[in-house]
């Protein structure tokens, strides 16, 4: 016959500073998921709908650079009147 002892085990929680979502047991595997699912997400596009879809982010970063260059056109030409 033996005899059965109960250890205690301590247990440390997870970080209190930060909360949960922010934990590497939180943002390790939705990094991983979200990495390892994009390849077959944009695999399952047909090529059509993939060329529309980079045209258009094309666009919008062509569009958003356009403003700023010109925003900073403007910016330079107002502050040399000032001067």
């Amino acid at each position: 016959m033996t005899e059965e002892k109960l250890v205690p085990v301590s247990v440390t929680p997870t970080s209190l500073d930060a909360p949960r979502w922010k934990s590497n047991e939180v943002i390790t595997p939705s990094v991983i998921g979200g990495g390892a699912s994009l390849p077959t997400a944009i695999g399952g596009i047909p090529w059509q709908n993939l060329l529309l879809i980079l045209v258009a982010f094309g666009g919008m970063a062509g569009f958003l650079y356009w403003r700023k260059n010109a925003d900073r056109k403007a910016v330079a030409k107002q502050v040399e009147g000032m001067a």
